[in-house]
């Protein structure tokens, strides 16, 4: 059967027809292209599906930014920052729904809309809530100054949108 083919190709080779031939190259090469093509597909589904909202790593970014912050306003010195979130993230999808009225009774159903992603059916996402904040800690050297706490403060509440009595300002232990 080897043999088979060796003599097949070697005749296709020998031939003379050369459109024959561009006509064969281009469309191993097309079937290549396509193999390769969704063998790199397979790897973006996969990352796709692994993006999953990590709590931790959007609460590290907030207190990193908000440490970066804090620590530029005047008298504040070294600064600890702890962030807590009120809630879960939420996604809205998209839905379909139908009310009925029948004989004095009122049905309503709901159904996610779908769309093929070409991994399988999905649900069509419209909105994604982040967690909010719910609270602040700062711990800084200058905590004890009231003038910086009230700076500390104004600049939590205007960042997330808090109220001042969710921002708790403390001096650091020395």
């Amino acid at each position: 059967m080897v043999n088979d083919i060796k003599s097949k190709l070697t005749d296709f080779f020998a031939s003379e027809n050369k459109k024959v031939k561009i006509v064969v190259i281009i469309g191993a090469l097309g079937m290549i292209l396509i193999l390769l093509s969704s063998l790199g597909d397979g790897a973006k589904k996969e990352n796709k599906s692994s993006e999953a909202f990590d709590y931790s790593s959007y609460t590290q970014q907030l207190e990193h930014k908000l440490t970066e912050i804090i620590s530029q306003i005047s008298g504040v010195g070294e600064c600890k920052v702890m962030v807590t979130l009120e809630n879960s993230s939420e996604n809205v999808y998209a839905t379909d729904s139908e009310i009925r009225n029948d004989d004095n009774t009122l049905n309503q159903k709901d159904e996610y809309v779908i769309y093929d992603s070409g991994s399988g059916d999905s649900p069509v996402l419209i909105k994604e809530y982040f967690p909010r904040v719910m609270g602040v800690t700062v711990v800084c050297t200058g905590g004890d100054n009231i003038k910086v706490r009230e700076k500390i403060i104004e600049a939590v509440t205007a960042m997330f949108n808090i109220s001042a009595n969710r921002v708790s300002v403390s001096k650091i232990k020395s």
